[in-house]
């Protein structure tokens, strides 16, 4: 059986960075926000948390507050609402396009994103590159978000998505183990992303032994859950796959690693016997 397996990071977690950097914002704030553009109030108050807090539920909404934003003197805030809600909306090129632009650059004042906004600016850049099918160029991304912070983990994390996307599953597996050897108590996804590694390498026990750690941690992750479920299959255990794979159905029934579960129960069901 063919199996695809692509862990990508939700929105909702980027976003929360992003607010975090900038502050908590309220319901309120949004709602006034939209009071205040659908009757072109000139006294609004522009604010990046209420940007970043319009995304997850209304991205075209968020768009605009942006482009409004941008025209009224909004800056760098601005743009980065901007390119977040354009990857919500769909339009992964042009967001990751415009989240590179930021991280790279330079105001007439020397005015260069700190290290720490860098780094963010490059892990969400190399998210929208993943999603919209240019691994080489999120590689790139994630490469330059290292320079300005060499430990981000998860930048690591990123950049062996991005190789793993480009079938090089040996480095994947090196930078991964190195990183893990670094830092035990690693991100789930780490291990996760190891196991997809050492799986399409055909290390098998390995594979499961860091996707079980990983389910250890956090054990309704969907993306573990479907990553064990590949394995299960692929050591011949199809009912512990389907267990699995179901499960991913039950706790993330909209979630991308839910389609590539139900893709592999159709695969299964057509063909029992496949290897």
């Amino acid at each position: 059986m063919k199996a695809v397996f692509s862990a990508r990071w939700s929105l909702p977690c980027m976003l929360a960075g992003a607010v975090v950097l900038a502050g908590a914002s309220s319901f309120e704030d949004v709602a006034q926000a939209r009071t205040q553009q659908a009757s072109g109030d000139k006294k609004q108050v522009w604010s990046v948390t209420t940007c970043m807090a319009m995304i997850g539920d209304d991205p075209y909404g968020a768009r605009d507050y942006a482009l409004d934003w941008q025209h009224h003197g909004g800056g760098r805030d601005a743009r980065h609402c901007h390119a977040l809600a354009l990857l919500e909306a769909g339009d992964e090129d042009q967001s990751a396009r415009e989240l590179d632009e930021l991280a790279h650059q330079t105001a007439p004042k020397g005015d260069v994103p700190p290290p720490a906004l860098r780094a963010t600016l490059e892990d969400e850049a190399a998210e929208a590159w993943l999603a919209a099918g240019v691994p080489g160029k999120a590689q790139a991304s994630a490469d330059f978000g290292l320079l300005a912070q060499p430990h981000n983990q998860s930048l690591q994390i990123a950049r062996a998505r991005s190789v793993l996307a480009q079938n090089r599953a040996d480095l994947a597996e090196q930078e991964l183990t190195a990183l893990i050897a670094h830092q035990p108590g690693a991100m789930p996804e780490a291990y996760v992303l190891l196991a997809e590694a050492e799986r399409k390498m055909g290390r098998l026990d390995l594979a499961m032994q860091h996707v079980a750690h990983a389910l250890a941690v956090a054990p309704d992750s969907a993306a573990a859950l479907l990553e064990r479920g590949i394995i299960r299959e692929r050591k011949g255990d199809a009912t512990g796959a389907q267990q699995d794979w179901q499960k991913v159905l039950d706790l993330s029934p909209d979630s991308h690693e839910a389609d590539m579960a139900r893709q592999d129960l159709a695969v299964m069901a057509a063909d029992p016997d496949s290897p």
